[in-house]
């Protein structure tokens, strides 16, 4: 059986991280979502690390917020064996934020489906690097 467990050395928390990658990463927008990633070299603990930033400029009710974090978030726990193997067989990491772009909610199923999207354009993109 495979682990879905996501664990605390795959959350993005390093400052020095995200503003390296925000200044020299790369985007992916699948709407609603839009992915900035940095690619490097591998890590033993954690060849993928994400973020998920849903703006209260577009969502203003934080129960609204809270609502997308988890869905992004779920639609990443049970998707991301599109993108770890790829990069372990290619010898590198990457750094994900996931951000917010709708002004509504959108359906689990919507979410899924462009999380999907995403990974596999990040997957595209590590392994031709």
């Amino acid at each position: 059986m495979e682990n879905f467990r996501l664990y605390k050395r795959e959350k993005l928390c390093s400052h020095t991280a995200i503003n390296q990658m925000f200044s020299s990463g790369k985007s992916v927008i699948a709407y609603p979502l839009r992915a900035v990633y940095r690619i490097g070299e591998a890590r033993p603990e954690a060849p993928s690390r994400f973020m998920i930033t849903i703006p209260k400029k577009k969502i203003r009710t934080a129960v609204g917020r809270v609502l997308l974090r988890r869905r992004t978030r779920e639609a990443y726990r049970l998707n991301r064996a599109l993108l770890v193997p790829a990069l372990a067989e290619a010898g590198k990491s990457v750094d994900v934020a996931f951000i917010y772009l709708s002004k509504s909610p959108a359906d689990y199923a919507v979410i899924e489906e462009k999380m999907r999207v995403v990974l596999e354009k990040i997957q595209k993109a590590a392994t031709d690097e």
